[in-house]
């Protein structure tokens, strides 16, 4: 079981500060709460204290960004950064991305948002194990690089076909695994139903260029939990795992997907 969580909530206002650890003690009663008016007080904080959820008002006073990215990168990288603002800036996503934000919401926050938010850090600050079922090299190492900017946190191993994936699996369970639809020994749906038998907790996601929607929608018949259409981005695969795990998506996921930020890391083209 997961231990509640401590929570920075770093504003300038002290309502606010007050109206979101009153919310998040409804939400989860054992959580620990600290608060920090201005950035002195939040590097304070994140020095002194293991933090595994921080909401920051994005103006809040003496507040430097990069301190934000590398507390998240090298103090805690399962800790989840939200962005709280009153109004949306302009390329706001942007923004989100360079201090490693999970997410950016709209004030005032509400219990719904407070749940969403700590159902997914229960699943996020764990590593889950992945497989990767693919038959190329080229292809497993891209799906590797592309998982590796989520905020979820991946141990992966990789299988070339069915057969070594079924094999791998019957020896470890794994938390996730993505099958290529075109696979040189096994049907892949196949390989999804023996792997759906043998590890039902495991949530599969089937992958390769778009299929008919009827085909789509059978997919939960052998045990797939969605199907992820090539040429994706990294945020793509963010929002099947969420998906997959019954997660709320945050709204950096949809921003991101629509501005297609194509600088923000490699893509899954075409050719593989």
């Amino acid at each position: 079981m997961t231990a509640s969580p401590t929570i920075l909530i770093a504003d300038p206002d002290e309502e606010t500060r007050l109206a979101l650890a009153e919310a998040v003690g409804r939400a989860d009663p054992a959580a620990r709460v600290i608060e920090a008016a201005d950035g002195s007080a939040l590097n304070r904080a994140l020095a002194d204290s293991p933090v595994d959820l921080l909401f920051v008002d994005v103006l809040l006073p003496q507040t430097n960004g990069a301190d934000i990215r590398r507390w998240r990168e090298t103090g805690n990288p399962q800790g989840l950064v939200v962005l709280v603002t009153d109004m949306l800036a302009p390329r706001w996503s942007a923004t989100a991305r360079r201090v490693g934000a999970y997410d950016v919401i709209l004030k005032p926050l509400g219990d719904l948002h407070i749940g969403r938010l700590l159902a997914a850090r229960r699943i996020l600050s764990r590593s889950l194990d992945c497989l990767v079922v693919d038959p190329g090299q080229a292809t497993r190492t891209l799906v590797r690089k592309l998982l590796g900017q989520s905020h979820f946190s991946f141990r992966i191993r990789e299988a070339a076909g069915g057969r070594d994936a079924v094999r791998l699996i019957e020896r470890d369970p794994v938390d996730l695994a993505i099958i290529e639809m075109s696979l040189p020994d096994y049907p892949a749906l196949e390989v999804a139903c023996r792997i759906n038998d043998r590890r039902p907790e495991t949530r599969i996601l089937m992958t390769g260029p778009r299929i008919e929607e009827g085909v789509q929608r059978q997919l939960t018949t052998f045990g797939a939990s969605g199907f992820l259409p090539k040429p994706f981005q990294f945020f793509d695969i963010d929002k099947a795992v969420h998906e997959s795990f019954g997660l709320w998506q945050p709204y950096l996921i949809n921003a991101l997907r629509r501005e297609s930020l194509l600088d923000a890391g490699p893509t899954m083209g075409q050719a593989v």
